[in-house]
């Protein structure tokens, strides 16, 4: 099935059934927005995904299966729109639980799918997953080589794929790490999940670990200071700065941490802030074990962060998308580059309280209300959204948000993310959080 909204607005491969409802690939000009889950048009899990006795007990089986028709799937469909898996730029990976994760990096690293030139990637530990027999939730942008822009890996810091490429990891790492820290394609930057890691030394690296002394040491405080230095110095190297980042991710396995992350926010953007949303999850990547009061004494990383920035000077502007409203935390409520509008979480209240009944549906019926607010200022519309990234508390409410988007855009829905995450959120009684990316005419040609 194919759709198209406006110029340079293109889904492919719409999944439409058992309460779900996206489309895997969604065009924005140059870039493809893809998002997958395990199954096929009618929203089942493909036979080829079905684990058999005696390998059903196996988490990592059914997340081999799952992940190799995921794959399959981008292998397969993206050139018809001009890519392919090798222009891949930037994906995000969501599981119930870490024990999966060895099986989809394994697999989805594989001959024939990443095992090249691979994209700067998160993976992250959320919580269940709808419907409740995947084990992966997927999401991820390519570049489309016919429509003018190519991707290009910049120089990764010193030993940084020989930390990534130990023998131990698997033999599809041997030689390239999993992933990649910084990936250009024509004006845009895309970074990876960056956390405290030290890869080299399998621990909290020593500049941001926090010694276990009373009365002071913030270990959120040292490790957002770390990770935004970090990310500074990849930015560098593409000649792109703080002041140039449109978008942050923000992982967070105590949602309490957010006061003291703003805390350094404020005082590391200055000007107006990029857009962001903040997601409350599980587990990062160390340790590999899951549980609640996990501190570095554990090994254990607080946050992690995933961006896209611009580089001056290539045509694309960054532009501060205001509705006038007040974000929740230190954020513009969207920005625009090129022709994407990025926007930050929403949820149904703000610091005042819920704005809405406490049903799903309610919260979901004034999220899209705002929605459609901020595409409006930024010069779209609602029906030009390429991706959907929704966060709720109960696994059960995620088939809300398609039931939402299907009376929204009945014809040609965006990609679409849905995972369940630990509660509470941002705002005493709200369930429900959501951000987009839309597709909108650049204000300047490139």
């Amino acid at each position: 099935m194919t759709a198209q909204t406006g110029r340079g607005r293109v889904v492919r491969d719409v999944v439409d059934g058992e309460g779900l409802y996206f489309s895997r690939f969604a065009t924005a000009g140059p870039y493809v927005f893809m998002s997958s889950l395990p199954v096929d048009e009618t929203g089942r899990l493909p036979g080829e995904s079905e684990v058999k006795a005696p390998y059903h007990l196996s988490p990592a089986a059914h997340c081999t299966l799952q992940t190799r028709y995921i794959y399959q799937r981008y292998v397969d469909m993206l050139p018809e729109l001009g890519s392919s898996i090798r222009d891949v730029a930037q994906i995000e990976q969501y599981m119930p639980a870490k024990k999966y994760g060895d099986a989809y990096t394994e697999e989805s690293r594989s001959p024939g799918f990443l095992d090249k030139a691979r994209p700067t990637s998160a993976n992250i530990s959320t919580g269940p997953l709808v419907p409740g027999f995947a084990t992966i939730a997927h999401t991820g942008i390519a570049v489309s080589p016919e429509r003018g822009f190519t991707k290009q890996i910049a120089t990764a810091s010193a030993g940084y794929h020989e930390s990534l490429t130990e023998r131990t990891y698997g033999d599809s790492f041997s030689e390239e790490g999993p992933f990649n820290e910084v990936i250009t394609v024509g004006p845009y930057v895309f970074t990876v999940g960056d956390t405290a890691i030290d890869y080299a030394a399998h621990d909290i690296h020593q500049d941001a670990k926090v010694d276990d002394i009373v009365w002071w040491g913030s270990e959120i405080r040292s490790e957002t200071e770390f990770v935004l230095t970090r990310l500074e110095t990849y930015l560098a190297r593409v000649g792109a700065s703080l002041d140039d980042v449109v978008h942050m991710t923000v992982y967070l396995t105590d949602l309490a941490d957010l006061f003291e992350l703003d805390k350094v926010w404020r005082r590391r953007f200055t000007g107006a802030p990029p857009a962001r949303t903040v997601v409350p999850c599980q587990g990062l990547g160390i340790p590999a074990f899951e549980g609640s009061d996990l501190h570095h004494r554990d090994r254990a990383v607080r946050m992690e962060q995933m961006s896209q920035s611009v580089r001056p000077g290539l045509g694309y502007q960054r532009e501060i998308v205001s509705t006038g409203r007040e974000p929740l935390g230190h954020e513009s409520e969207a920005v625009k580059a090129g022709p994407l509008l990025w926007v930050s979480q929403l949820l149904a209240g703000d610091a005042s309280g819920l704005h809405s009944a406490p049903d799903v549906m309610s919260q979901l019926d004034c999220i899209f209300d705002r929605l459609d607010e901020v595409c409006r200022a930024g010069n779209t519309s609602i029906d030009n959204l390429v991706r959907l990234r929704a966060f709720v508390t109960d696994p059960t409410d995620g088939y809300a948000v398609y039931r939402m988007l299907k009376r929204v855009m009945p014809d040609s829905p965006p990609t679409v993310c849905v995972t369940a995450v630990p509660g509470p959120l941002h705002v005493p009684g709200c369930s429900v959080l959501v951000d987009a990316v839309a597709y909108a005419e650049p204000s300047q040609a490139v």
